[in-house]
């Protein structure tokens, strides 16, 4: 008999773990990094997806209420791609606003290339892999927003469970 009821509680759980151990051996496994069954791929800027993730971002201006355009002004969107991106920026943007690269991994959202949104912001097409994500930032704090200038070129790369940035960040927006 229990001498409190904290170790007929107790008692329960250590009954149970055989059965916890098998429903984790039977559960399904991990996603083996294959795009779902029944997938279209391609790249698709219109993807349903991306205006999701828009809606997750915070605000580019804390003192300001401007929304994030739900539509990328460029990427490579791709739900069979390891790595893709969509570029986006604030609703009506200028030349010089915020942008947000939006990773995904086989069209699963996992968050923005970096933590604050850079003016200037341009996907290298040549460059971008299937698994790597090439961003060119254009130092706009020294030039005109016509104007060539100095651009930061920044690699990230997905690696097993993660996408790590391979080259130093661009300096400050």
């Amino acid at each position: 008999m229990a001498k409190w009821a904290g170790e007929a509680i107790i008692r329960g759980f250590v009954g149970l773990a055989p059965l916890a151990a098998a429903m984790i051996a039977w559960s399904a496994p991990p996603a083996s990094g294959q795009p779902p069954p029944d997938t279209r791929c391609g790249v698709d800027l219109s993807a349903w997806v991306i205006a999701q993730a828009v809606a997750s971002l915070r605000l580019a201006f804390p003192d300001m209420d401007v929304a994030w355009n739900p539509v990328p002004y460029g990427g490579n969107f791709n739900p069979c791609a390891t790595l893709s991106t969509a570029l986006v920026t604030v609703a009506g943007a200028t030349g010089s606003s915020p942008d947000h690269a939006l990773f995904f991994h086989y069209g699963e959202y996992l968050g923005t290339a970096t933590w604050q949104p850079y003016p200037f912001t341009s996907l290298n097409i040549p460059l971008t892999t299937d698994d790597t994500i090439v961003l060119e930032y254009k130092d706009g704090r020294y030039v005109c927003t016509a104007c060539p200038g100095p651009v930061t070129t920044v690699r990230y790369q997905w690696q097993r469970d993660h996408v790590q940035m391979l080259d130093p960040p661009p300096p400050g927006p």
